[in-house]
């Protein structure tokens, strides 16, 4: 049975590695290099006016000027968009007047620094060897605390990476990529704590209190967020080569030790008896004895190494080192370099093939300009009357936010409380229009959203009508800002991205 339960368990680490790589190949996205300028690009068009970064006017003459010298030679697809975007934002960047500091700031990599990975690795390494020294100074303990709870504990790993790996795959769905925020938007609050501290605690040298400063933390803050998953695999590699060196020092500690000392070998327990150990023994060392080809531990050789000896048994000492070493090194040591080696690879893939919110208005503009064709925005207004002047709101919106050729289309409007009306597949962008000034309600618009999510798709966007709240509550920036922010938090956990539609004039 423990041999049969080894084989079952190499199993499972080979489906794992199998069933990822091929998710990891429908994959689709772009390189880092490439991704890491556009993202910077964005941070300097969507920034308050500077005299260092290019105007409005000279962005879109670069964008004239990309589509002109691509022709007609530019095909097709999404690769071909991604190539487009990658080629204007080397040019808007190239426009920009920025400091040195600051162009070595966007060329730096959002990932874990090489001196964190070998940081932890010697403080790990540094634990496994003091764990060991410390527990079993000069002694091989059949029940040795220090080794054989690193077994135990990395097998309860595996177990858990198996039950995760199982979860994923039976509640597959699609990610939703969150958008890049402007300097103007409100969403550092609503992002992950991890790297909002990191770039709260970083001072920074470059134009103290002037907007190039707020520019680079907002790119900063975008390209850590883009940069999520391939960040989430170094962490992995991280932990895997550390717990791989806790159990190398560990072993160092024990041949280390013996160079000196004469081991003795044995065991002593108040509650196990002879059987007990010899039980869990062979339950713990069955990996070893099937590699090997050892007989399991008899009964007579387990009573005879209860309490302590070194005439008896001369060669046990070694023998028992030997015997621990294969077991760290075929439990611990080798699945987990397994494991790094593994996310290593998903690091780069993922680097590789990083994905943009490219349903996001900037997006969307551009590709209007580069497919020659406006955009088409299908609206659905909830529980919103839709009256002449916001319309009027509504259509110089999507001509600021996807330019001046951008198709809009709005349905009737829907009752509060009515459901999503069946429709039959169009050629535009469907888009949910809400009421800033309702409150959210789980049992109304959670399902409605649920509805949108599931039939439209998690790339969706949901505009918020605040012109009418706003207007009411002029004297209260506050409780504004806390609607937005409200409502903001109720799209996003319903898997949806919210943008805000201030009205005509605000």
């Amino acid at each position: 049975m423990p041999a049969a339960l080894t084989k079952n368990v190499l199993t499972a680490i080979v489906l794992i590695f199998a069933t990822s790589s091929l998710a990891l190949k429908h994959n689709k996205g772009m390189k880092a290099s490439s991704a890491r300028d556009i993202v910077f690009a964005h941070a300097l068009e969507t920034a308050a006016a500077h005299e260092a970064l290019p105007t409005a006017e000279r962005c879109t003459a670069i964008t004239q000027e990309c589509l002109h010298a691509q022709g007609k030679t530019r095909g097709g697809g999404r690769a071909a968009f991604e190539g487009f975007l990658h080629e204007r934002a080397q040019r808007v960047i190239a426009a920009a007047q920025l400091p040195a500091d600051i162009r070595a700031m966007a060329r730096q990599r959002a990932g874990i620094s090489r001196w964190m990975v070998l940081a932890v690795m010697a403080a790990a390494f540094a634990l496994g060897f003091a764990g060991h020294a410390i527990t079993d100074p000069h002694r091989v303990d059949l029940l040795s605390a220090s080794l054989i709870g690193i077994v135990l504990w990395n097998l309860l790993v595996y177990v858990l990476l198996l039950l995760t790996w199982l979860r994923g795959l039976a509640r597959r769905k699609k990610a939703v990529i969150a958008p890049l925020e402007p300097e103007q938007g409100q969403g550092v609050a609503a992002a992950p704590g991890g790297w909002l501290q990191k770039l709260q605690a970083r001072k920074w040298s470059v134009s103290r209190g002037t907007g190039l400063r707020k520019m680079a933390l907002n790119f900063e803050r975008n390209w850590w967020q883009v940069n999520q998953r391939p960040r989430h695999a170094q962490w992995l590699v991280c932990l895997h080569l550390g717990a791989a060196m806790l159990a190398l020092g560990a072993l160092a500690s024990l041949w280390l030790t013996g160079l000196t000392r004469a081991y003795q070998v044995g065991w002593e327990s108040t509650f196990l008896s002879p059987s007990a150990v010899q039980t869990c023994l062979n339950l713990l060392f069955a990996p070893v004895q099937h590699l090997l080809g050892l007989a399991p531990w008899s009964l007579v050789q387990i009573q005879a190494l209860q309490g302590w000896s070194a005439g008896d048994a001369a060669d046990a000492g070694p023998r028992w080192v030997q015997l621990y070493s294969w077991l760290l090194g075929l439990m611990v040591v080798a699945p987990r370099l397994l494991l790094a080696l593994w996310q290593g690879a998903r690091v780069w893939w993922l680097s590789q093939h990083l994905a943009l919110p490219l349903q996001q208005p900037y997006f969307q503009k551009l590709q209007r300009d580069w497919a020659g064709r406006a955009t088409a925005l299908l609206v659905q207004p909830y529980s919103l009357d839709i009256t002449p002047e916001r319309e009027a709101a509504l259509r110089n919106h999507v001509a600021q936010s996807y330019g001046a050729g951008a198709q809009l289309a709005l349905l009737p409007v829907l009752a509060y409380g009515s459901p999503l009306p069946d429709a039959s597949a169009v050629d535009a962008q469907q888009v949910l229009l809400l009421n800033l000034a309702a409150t959210p309600e789980a049992e109304i618009h959670g399902v409605l959203l649920a509805q949108v999510l599931n039939r439209w798709g998690a790339q969706t966007d949901v505009w918020l009508w605040a012109a009418d709240f706003r207007a009411r509550n002029s004297g209260a920036p506050a409780r504004v800002q806390e609607r937005e922010q409200l409502w903001r938090e109720f799209v996003r956990s319903a898997g949806l991205n919210a943008t805000l539609v201030p009205g005509a004039g605000v």
